[in-house]
This record gives C-alpha cells, sequence and structure tokens, in this order.
C-alpha cells in the first residue's frame, strides 16, 4: 500500500499515529534526523517530514523501517497501523470510530484495564522535592509547564525555589548527553494586558536562562480567573501533574511512571508547544506596544 497523502486537514487518526511516531523517534537514545530515517526508509526526506507532521500516513514498509530505525520492533507497532489506517478509512467515509485511541508508546502489551501506580503527594514541599529529585536523575528531556496567577518568587517554601533552579541547573551542565528543557509559561491576562508579577517574573526568567542553550521557554497567554494544571514530563517515564488551590502556597498532587500515561500528556504538551510564542518574542512584542 502506497502512503497516502492529506488534500485537506488530516484525519485525527492520522494525526494521532504521527505524534505516536514523533514521540519514539524524540525517545531514541540518539535521535536519528529526518535524512538518516529517509536513507532507511528509501524515500525522500520531505516525504519522512509529512509523515512525522501527519500530512502522510505512512505505508506499513515506511512505518516499519521508520519504527526499526528508531530501534523499536517492527511487528510491535503493525497493530496499532492498521488500526490509524482502519480509522483513517472509516473517517474518509463519513463514519465515526469507535475507537479513536489517543497516541500510545507503551508498547504492545499496553490494555486498557491496565492499572497504574500513582505516588501522591500532600503538600506543595513534598511535591516539589521529589520532582527536583527526579529531575537531577534525567537522561535526555525535560517538558514543563508553568500556568498560575502567582509567580513561583512568591511561594515561601525552599522545596519549590530549589525545584526551579534545579531545572535550569540541569539544563545548563556540561555532558555529553543531548539534554533540552523546554517549559511552557501560561501568563495571566485581563482586557490583553498581563499581570504585573508574573511579567515581571518572566522578564528576570528569561535574562536568568537566555545563555543556557538547551532551554527554551514559550508563552502561552492565560485568560482564566484560576490556574492550569502543571505537569513535568521527565524523559519518558514520569509524570507529575500538580494542582493548585485558591492561596498561593496550596499546592499537591502526584506522579505516575508509565509510558502509555506519559506519551497522552507528552501528545498534549507538543500540540501546545507549536503554537506558542517562544518568550523572547513574546517580551519584544510586549515593550513593542509600549513604545507606540
Amino acid at each position: 500500500m502506497p502512503d497516502r497523502r492529506s488534500s485537506a486537514e488530516p484525519p485525527e487518526p492520522q494525526l494521532a499515529f504521527a505524534a505516536e511516531l514523533r514521540e519514539l523517534r524524540r525517545r531514541t537514545f540518539r535521535k536519528p534526523t529526518e535524512e538518516a530515517l529517509a536513507r532507511r526508509m528509501g524515500c525522500g526526506r520531505s516525504t519522512v517530514s509529512a509523515i512525522l507532521n501527519g500530512r502522510r500516513f505512512p505505508s506499513w514498509e515506511h512505518t516499519a523501517a521508520l519504527v526499526e530505525a528508531c530501534g523499536e520492533v517492527p511487528a510491535r507497532w503493525r497493530e496499532r497501523w492498521l488500526r490509524a489506517n482502519r480509522q483513517i478509512e472509516e473517517t474518509g467515509k463519513g463514519l465515526r470510530s469507535p475507537h479513536l485511541v489517543p497516541p500510545l508508546a507503551g508498547g504492545p502489551d499496553s490494555r486498557g484495564d491496565a492499572l497504574l501506580t500513582a505516588h501522591w503527594y500532600r503538600d506543595n514541599r513534598e511535591f516539589y522535592e521529589a520532582a527536583s529529585a527526579r529531575v537531577r536523575q534525567a537522561r535526555s528531556e525535560i517538558r514543563v509547564t508553568y500556568t498560575r496567577r502567582y509567580p513561583p518568587t512568591q511561594y515561601t517554601t525552599r522545596a519549590s525555589a530549589e525545584y526551579f533552579r534545579t531545572i535550569l541547573n540541569w539544563a545548563g551542565q556540561d555532558s555529553d548527553d543531548e539534554r533540552s528543557v523546554r517549559r511552557i509559561i501560561g501568563i495571566p491576562e485581563r482586557a490583553g494586558r498581563p499581570g504585573r508579577d508574573m511579567l515581571s517574573w518572566v522578564r528576570q526568567h528569561h535574562e536568568d536562562s537566555r545563555h543556557i542553550l538547551n532551554y527554551e521557554a514559550s508563552v502561552l497567554r492565560w485568560t482564566a480567573a484560576a490556574d492550569g494544571l502543571n505537569m513535568a514530563l521527565i524523559d519518558d517515564s514520569v509524570v507529575f501533574l500538580a494542582f493548585s488551590g485558591g492561596p498561593r502556597q496550596r499546592l499537591n498532587g502526584f506522579s505516575v511512571e508509565d509510558r502509555t500515561f506519559m506519551t497522552y500528556f507528552a501528545a498534549y504538551f507538543e500540540q501546545l508547544w507549536a503554537t506558542l510564542q517562544p518568550l523572547g518574542a513574546y517580551l519584544g512584542d510586549i515593550d513593542g506596544r509600549k513604545t507606540v
């Protein structure tokens, strides 16, 4: 079966399968370039790019070659490729697929009735101490979000301050490993104006982190009068989810070590990241408004 091109907006199953492939490639110890994948797949680099971005649904032959190049066993991906292919066909016929499965990267033995083990944290201190410890053990990638009405400098616990320092220190360490930290910062806005305290903090944060080559931050304009759900995704193994209350210091949450569970949140993070403005560009726009 040849690769299928998308003439209009790609169907959701195709985008979900592409997200699975991107996550697989991201988890590979030495992430293969698109050129390297193209050589293994016997196609052009543009074809690889279209597959990974969801603009083209790959043939099984291309899928197997890509999966193998990323260190996975192709046979383990056969069922999910068939499922995505079937869902795309049903979508094309105007039918609703009864089982539209979000991206999964937990392997062939993942099941809908799998049990997850969560570690619950009672308060701000417990949560941030545990998250800091896992950040120090990270191998290659950290993805975090911070969407609150208050900047982290308004917390009183030393554990929260240490958590933010630990992430920047990890990103800035000299290492032979390929490291990456990406942070989504939700900046509260009212009537198009950013919150003064948060804006002041992100300016300082930008200055503190702009020299760190392995660190990137992007801005989510946040208009809700409440905090968002915050998460830390460390490598491909553990997810920390934080829930805050009304007071500044009220925060607790839990962590789960499960690759399948991780992939749901990783796909959501990537969806957000692709639409956001880098922090430096955001601050440039804010400063530009003031001079007009």
